[in-house]
């Protein structure tokens, strides 16, 4: 038996490794877990993990669930079969939930709910060490949450309100749909890949708190995570998946008009559309896009809390989204013979 488990564990861990793997391979290795884990929570992260592929498809869900029910039935490890059913479950709940709202906000779009704000947002990831251009301290968390919270407060923001963010990576884009959520805003948040790619190059280099605090959030009822080539479909050659996201996330929020949206962005007015940097490239890249649609944009500067031993140091920073003041006139300089004819 030890020879077997070690067989299929190398099988599957490296079919697992593959680009296009699926939700039935993820969830062999998760009931592998169920039958040979020392520890229930590692079934309950396989599961997790499996689910990041199911394509929010109900019909696989029940399938394995039907599976588990003839494990239980029997009484086999009891404890590990509980704790791949819960998860199951709870991905279940959540998307029949999720179905039900969807069908309420599509009946109220038509009715007198028009009237509320849009918040549009993009930020930065926090600093990892592989991130090329460092705009995010990983400690200054509690700081760009209250100003989150500050420019949402701003214009009274409440459950009658939208929210429309380009993904939910780790950093400023998990902690922005986690302020909406605390304020009953709904989130809708536009993901380029599938989840467990996404999860791979935006969540995971955060480390592993933020991959649990992904798959929180995504399961909060105040927000849904829209898949680009679920929705949308696969983009052309030659098209960026990412800046396409941000287009797609923009056009999203117009649903109310322009007038009603106001892009927060967590940007230090640096970084253009060129950058070597994906992160800084596709922040810039959403705000040159909401400034050619006319929009409004509040600006939250992260560099103030990039240096924290110079205390106040960039305080007084200017709003880098808006044009500079006008240079002040220079001093005419005095010549050499005009001193002179004035000592004479």
């Amino acid at each position: 038996m030890p020879e077997l488990r070690g067989a299929l564990l190398f099988g599957l861990e490296a079919k697992i490794q593959r680009e296009s793997v699926d939700y039935w391979t993820l969830i062999s290795l998760a009931e592998l877990r169920v039958l040979t884990a020392d520890n229930p929570s590692s079934v309950t992260r396989a599961c997790r993990t499996a689910l990041t592929a199911s394509a929010r498809n109900i019909n696989y869900l029940t399938r394995t669930l039907n599976q588990l029910n003839i494990l239980k039935a029997i009484g086999v490890r009891e404890e590990f079969v509980q704790a791949a059913m819960s998860t199951l479950q709870e991905e279940i709940d959540r998307m029949n939930e999720d179905d039900n709202a969807l069908s309420m906000r599509k009946a109220s779009a038509t009715g007198e709910d028009n009237e509320g704000q849009v918040f549009l947002f993009t930020g930065y990831m926090i600093d990892f060490p592989s991130k090329e251009q460092k705009t995010f301290p990983a400690d200054k968390e509690a700081e760009l949450r209250t100003e989150i919270r500050k420019k949402l407060e701003k214009y009274n923001a409440g459950p009658n309100d939208l929210a429309f963010v380009g993904g939910l990576s780790a950093g400023s884009e998990i902690i922005f749909a986690e302020v909406c959520a605390e304020k009953g805003i709904h989130v809708e948040a536009h993901l380029p890949l599938p989840e467990s790619a996404y999860i791979r190059e935006f969540v995971s280099p955060g480390g592993e708190a933020w991959v649990e605090r992904f798959y929180k959030i995504r399961s909060d009822p105040h927000v849904d995570e829209m898949y680009q080539m679920e929705n949308v479909g696969v983009h052309k050659d030659g098209d960026d998946p990412y800046e396409r996201n941000n287009r797609w996330t923009l056009y999203s929020s117009l649903l109310r008009g322009i007038d009603k949206v106001r892009l927060i962005a967590v940007w230090n007015g640096q970084g253009g559309t060129r950058s070597k940097d994906r992160d800084a490239r596709l922040v810039r890249h959403m705000i040159d896009l909401m400034r050619n649609t006319g929009g409004s944009i509040e600006q939250i500067n992260p560099a103030k809390y990039a240096h924290k031993f110079i205390d106040g140091a960039f305080d007084g920073l200017p709003d880098l989204s808006k044009p500079a003041p006008a240079p002040l006139p220079k001093t005419p300089k005095v010549r050499q013979s005009d001193k002179s004819r004035k000592k004479m």
